[in-house]
C-alpha cells in the first residue's frame, strides 16, 4: 500500500499549526476511512474490509475547507470546538447546496475531521470514540435530511442507523466497569 502525504497550514486558537496527513493512495484516491468503525461502511457484513475515500483533489479541498472555517471560529473555545465546527462548516455547506446530505458524504465529512485531529495532536482512541458520537449528534441535528447512501431513503431508522446504535453501545459498554 502506498502512502501520500498532505501538508496544510491553518491558525487555530491564535497558533500557526502544521498539520500533516499520511493517507494510503491508490487509483488516484484517497482513502480516508482509518477512524471509521468497519460496521458503518460494511453494514455489519465484514467478509471484506471496507474502505471509504474520494480522488485526491476533492480530500485537499475538503481538509482546506474544514480549515478555513476552523480558523474563523472564536479562540475562545476548546480545541476540539474549533475542529468540531470545521466539520458543521462542511455539513451545513453541503446541506444548502444540496438540500440533503447521503451518508456516505457525511462519512467523509467525518474522516477528514477525524485526520485533522490526528494531525492535530488528538490521541486515536480519543478520535476512534469520539467518531460515532458526534456522527450520532450530526444525524439526530438534520433526521430528515441523512439519506441513506444505497437508495436515498431516510437515514434514520434504517439498517445503517442501527449499525450506528450498535457501535455506541459497543463503546459504553467499554466504559461501564464489570465486577470479576
Amino acid at each position: 500500500m502506498t502512502y501520500k502525504d498532505f501538508e496544510f497550514k491553518a491558525n487555530l486558537l491564535g497558533i500557526e499549526r502544521e498539520l500533516n496527513i499520511s493517507v494510503p493512495f491508490e487509483n488516484d484516491g484517497v482513502k480516508t476511512s482509518k477512524f471509521c468503525p468497519q460496521e458503518l461502511l460494511s453494514g455489519g457484513i465484514s467478509f471484506i474490509p471496507a474502505v471509504n475515500g474520494e480522488s485526491e483533489s476533492e480530500f485537499v479541498s475538503d481538509c482546506r475547507r474544514q480549515l478555513e472555517a476552523m480558523e474563523k471560529t472564536d479562540s475562545s473555545n476548546s480545541l476540539m470546538e474549533v475542529h468540531i465546527a470545521g466539520l458543521m462548516d462542511s455539513v451545513m455547506r453541503h446541506l444548502a447546496q444540496c438540500g440533503r446530505l447521503i451518508f456516505g458524504d457525511l462519512l467523509i465529512y467525518m474522516d477528514i475531521f477525524s485526520l485533522l485531529l490526528e494531525a492535530d495532536g488528538f490521541e486515536e482512541d480519543k478520535i476512534r470514540d469520539a467518531y460515532p458520537k458526534i456522527l450520532r449528534e450530526i444525524i439526530e441535528l438534520f433526521p430528515d435530511f441523512i439519506l441513506n447512501t444505497l437508495d436515498l431513503s431516510p437515514f434514520k431508522g434504517g439498517h445503517f442507523d442501527t449499525m450506528l446504535l450498535i457501535v455506541i453501545e459497543k463503546q459504553n459498554k467499554k466504559l461501564i466497569p464489570t465486577e470479576k
